[in-house]
């Protein structure tokens, strides 16, 4: 049977001939064919999807280097991509061993390891290789989400972390958020919270997922309080350490944070901050978050990390 390509389909085979078979980098294939540097990885990712062309690579994970460099034109961020997975079951777990593998790297040069709440931490976590470094520390570094009985809260995810290590751990038992600033004041006075919090400023590094307005929505104390919580919230695209941000990376109303834990001075005072998603829907939050330089290191799968870019071009 005689298969007819479209014209498109056709410059689509011929640009993954010269990247895969003739290993022509992005930039000359931009240059032969005419087009942008986007436009050509644009190409390969259709070809890809319409299967017109088939990867087979024996690596448990590859990551995108040629999206990660037109990532480092728009951004200060390390970003870190991972290419899609043809075996679309197992890229949910390719992602978090991805993730872990290269955190675990960096977690070998910490003392201190603050964590936040939340599935995709959680998964990341679960991948975390077995060690021994009693002298590591995981700590709370805000206070505790509301889900008790969740995996993903806070303080399973930094008692999980230790068991890992066989290293000890550090909890906020207190809610994230206390209205009362005068009870905010004095609870962070009490010697327990004062430990963790003391531990936390001192940390070497910060992992965290980013959420978005559902976050508000998935707590009823959260949503049940909303508007004292949150008086504005206005242009919110997304929620990191606790407080709402817009599209341009700045916090909203800073003023009336009643976030327990520590300040947002005292967590950009850590060196390495790293973020993980994998979420094409939480793409306009991931993009809030690396125009206000929120992270150090971001881990994104490959359909997240295009939506971002869409999102640029649109702007």
């Amino acid at each position: 049977m005689h298969l007819e390509f479209s014209d498109y389909e056709s410059l689509l085979v011929k640009i993954c001939e010269d990247y895969y078979l003739e290993d022509i980098n992005i930039s000359e294939i931009s240059k032969k064919y005419g087009i942008t540097r986007y436009k050509a990885l644009k190409y390969i990712e259709d070809a890809r999807e319409k299967q017109l062309v088939s990867i087979s690579i024996n690596s448990p994970y590859a990551r995108n280097y040629e999206l990660e460099e037109i990532f480092k034109n728009y951004f200060k961020t390390n970003i870190y991509i991972l290419k899609s997975s043809e075996d679309l079951s197992q890229h949910d777990l390719l992602f978090s061993k991805f993730a872990a593998d290269y955190i675990q790297e960096l977690i070998k040069k910490a003392n201190v390891v603050a964590l936040s709440w939340g599935d995709t931490v959680y998964k990341v976590i679960d991948q975390f290789k077995m060690g021994a470094r009693e002298e590591l520390i995981f700590t709370q570094f805000i206070g505790e989400i509301g889900k008790y009985n969740s995996l993903a809260g806070s303080t399973r995810l930094v008692q999980k972390a230790a068991e890992r290590y066989e290293s000890s751990y550090l909890t906020l038992s207190i809610p994230l958020y206390v209205i009362n600033e005068t009870a905010r004041e004095l609870m962070a006075l009490e010697p327990s919270l004062a430990n963790t919090l003391a531990t936390a400023s001192h940390a070497d590094m910060l992992i965290s997922g980013i959420g978005t307005l559902y976050s508000i929505d998935s707590v009823e104390p959260w949503n049940k309080h909303r508007k004292i919580l949150f008086p504005s919230m206005t242009d919110t695209v997304g929620f990191l350490y606790g407080r709402p941000f817009n599209i341009n990376g700045e916090f909203i109303k800073a003023s009336e944070d009643k976030t327990f834990g520590l300040s947002l001075k005292e967590i950009f005072d850590i060196p390495k901050r790293i973020g993980i998603c994998k979420s094409k829907f939480k793409a306009e939050s991931c993009l809030g978050a690396l125009n206000g330089n929120f992270f150090t290191d971001l881990f994104l799968d490959e359909k997240t990390a295009w939506k971002i870019l869409s999102l640029i071009k649109k702007e």
